[in-house]
């Protein structure tokens, strides 16, 4: 299923610090979610309706709407195994507030 992609103020922001090879690589999971659809990247469910993007080091944190859109919550640069339980905690938080 093809998505349109949409990045939280907060995560804008996140994505700007990433390093241009990072940015590049995220962006192109992006546009790949939105040309092809979200089976073609890697990813995977954390809870409460949260998912994670895995685009090398890098992880977005976002929600879904069937066939409508995706939004992306929180950039990180992946440090640990496991999702930080406050990194999750903080996406949560995000959403609450936002429309999708």
């Amino acid at each position: 299923m093809k998505f349109k992609v949409q990045k939280l103020p907060q995560a804008q922001k996140e994505f700007s610090a990433l390093e241009k090879s990072q940015k590049d690589a995220v962006q192109s999971d992006y546009d790949l979610i939105e040309n092809a659809g979200l089976e073609f990247v890697k990813r995977r469910f954390l809870r409460d309706g949260l998912f994670e993007i895995k685009t090398n080091d890098v992880r977005s944190l976002f929600k879904y709407e069937e066939n409508k859109i995706i939004l992306v919550a929180l950039i990180y640069q992946k440090k640990t195994k496991k999702a930080p339980e406050q990194l999750i905690k903080l996406a949560l938080k995000r959403l609450k507030g936002a429309e999708l």
